[in-house]
Order: C-alpha cells, then structure tokens, then sequence
C-alpha cells in the first residue's frame, strides 16, 4: 500500500500503540514505543531466534523483532483488529494466535529464545503462575514491562533490594480499569520472576515513576526448563546469615522430589552470587546420604536424600556472598539461597 492508501484506511482502526506504520504516518494511539526498545538490551541482529510476544495489543513490538530477522509468534486473550492492518501494512509473516498465558505449553507452540510480556503483569490475577508458564518456555530471556508502585527515587541500581511489597485491586481503583489486580512495587517484581523460574532478574529502568522494565535470563541449565515446587531443598549448614572461613566451608543439607522420591534429583549443584552463571559455578554433587530424621517421617524411600559439598572458600573475596544451592532433575529444576559473610 502507498502512504496516501494507509492514511485513508488508517481511521478505520483504533491502535493503542502509538508508531511509525510508514514513513511520515503514525498511528492513532495514546502510548508511544520507543521509550521501550532502549532497554531491551538486544542485539540488532536477531536472526535465527524465535520470539513470543504475550499480549501482543498491536503488535508493534512483535513486528519490531521480526524486522531484526526473528521468527515471531504473537498472541493475546484478544484479537486486535489493528493488529492485522498492521500486519498488512508491513507484509509481515509474524503468526498470531489467540490465548491466554495461562494456556502456552512447549507443547503446543514450542520453545523461545526471547518473550516479552509487556503490559500484562498487573492485568493478571495470578502473574506468579502465568510467569511460571512463561518460564518453562523460555531459552534465554524474558522481557517484562509493569506498572509498579511508585517510589523515589526511580534508578535501577536504587530499587533492586527491600522488601517485596504488591497492591490488590478488587474493583477498578486503578485507573478505573477493572482489569487491574495487582500492582508489585519493584523488589517484588524482580522477586516473584525469580521465584517462578528465572535464575536472574534485573531492573533495566523505571521510566516514569510508575512503570518498570525488567529483563530476566536463564542460564545453560534452566534453558527450557520449569522450576518445579516439586523438589525440596534444604541447607542445614552453613546456617543463613551465618559467618564462615578457613580454607573449606561442608555445605550440608537434603534434596528430595515429593513425587518420584529414589530418582527424582540427579544433581545438586552451587553457585556463588549468581545462579546458573557459568562463571559463578563452584561445584556440585549427588544427593547420596542417609537421612534418618526423613525416613522416621516419611518412610525408607526418603531416606537417602542428604547431600554433602565441600565449599573451598579460600580466595573469595570477603563479605556477604550468597550460596545458591540448585536441585536438578526430570521435572525441572528448584533452588535454596543461602546470605553468608565470608571472613
């Protein structure tokens, strides 16, 4: 289509992204993009990487992806119509489907290097569990813009710690929008996408006092895997907030599937500070050691589910560190940290 063709169709469609259809037409929405995409922190090159956008609205961000050269699948509880023109528009290839987040499954629609989930989080009676599917989907990162509680000051190095906090809205106080429910303040944003499967989250910016972006990452071990409540991890020493030195620190505990209680763990393995980071790896072991006080609760399968591990500490650079001690196996994966100052 010419731009005299678009324009005059353009009227047709209410967009709420606000965007470039073609040069020098723009369309009729309220919410401009491009304060977005500089956060992302994604190459330019995007060939060869598929990407899910949840909550796709008018698929502004999905046709983005796909202009970088990646296979896009783009899908929402409700089918835009502007979506579509846009499409048209741009001749573009990226699928659509219409569906809830509740109801990806690898399964159905495979897995992605990249998701973004822009928009949804607060929309969501229960973005853990929608964040939890997402995981179980995802290769590398997930990209996640929220409304969040405002708070000063609004730096991403300044907002990444405290105490999780998130707001419930029953009715629509929020905007008079009755599809508001919950609004997390930062700590708790980063926190709940950690807890449903990502090993590291970030706050990229809050670029107004109530949104946030986040960007979150798996690592070559939870690559396409869930996060499983299924497994059981405990760390009986060091004891959390406890004081450790000298050469080598016995890191001891149990590991156990609830479910599939003989085969279910393979490995437990350790990192320092960050987890599932190559670079952070200190070692790992085999849950292979009698546990008396689990077989008197819960029979002889449980039995031999401890763990021991020699933490060599000499060298680490004295402080608070944090000891990540992750279970892994068929299910999936699941993870216990532990706050240590080293001396």
């Amino acid at each position: 289509m010419t731009r005299e063709q678009i324009r005059a169709r353009l009227s047709a469609f209410r967009f709420f992204q606000k965007f470039e259809l073609a040069p020098g037409v723009i369309t009729n929405g309220q919410n401009p993009v491009e304060i977005y995409t500089p956060h992302f922190d994604l190459p330019m090159d995007l060939r060869g990487k598929r990407c899910l956008d949840i909550g796709c609205n008018d698929g502004y961000f999905s046709f983005w992806a796909e202009q970088r050269g990646a296979q896009v699948l783009a899908i929402d509880i409700l089918p835009r119509r502007a979506f579509f023109f846009a499409r048209e528009v741009f001749d573009s290839r990226v699928e659509f489907r219409q569906m809830s987040v509740y109801d990806i499954h690898p399964s159905e629609i495979g897995h992605f290097d990249i998701v973004f989930f822009l928009g949804v989080y607060y929309h969501l009676k229960n973005p853990i569990l929608a964040l939890e599917h997402i995981a179980g989907l995802t290769r590398e990162r997930l990209i996640v813009e929220s409304e969040v509680t405002p708070t000063q000051p609004y730096s991403a190095n300044s907002q990444t710690a405290g105490e999780g906090i998130s707001r419930f809205y029953e009715g629509d106080e929020l905007a008079a929008d009755a599809s508001n429910w919950w609004v997390p303040n930062v700590p708790c944003l980063l926190q709940t996408i950690r807890a449903a499967g990502f090993p590291r989250a970030e706050l990229a910016t809050c670029y107004v006092p109530s949104r946030a972006i986040v960007r979150a990452y798996k690592g070559m071990r939870t690559s396409s895997m869930s996060l499983t409540e299924d497994y059981m991890i405990a760390v009986d020493t060091p004891a959390s907030e406890s004081v450790v030195s000298g050469l080598v620190v016995v890191v001891a505990g149990w590991a156990v599937s609830q479910l599939d209680s003989k085969d279910g763990i393979e490995r437990v393995v350790f990192y320092l500070d960050r987890l599932d980071d190559a670079t952070a790896y200190i070692g790992e072991t085999i849950p292979d050691r009698a546990r008396p006080d689990l077989t008197v609760c819960f029979g002889d399968n449980y039995g031999m589910c401890g763990y021991q591990f020699e933490w060599r500490v000499q060298g680490i650079t004295a402080g608070r560190h944090v000891l990540y001690v992750l279970a892994e196996g068929p299910r999936g994966w699941n993870y216990r940290a532990v706050a240590v100052e080293v001396r």
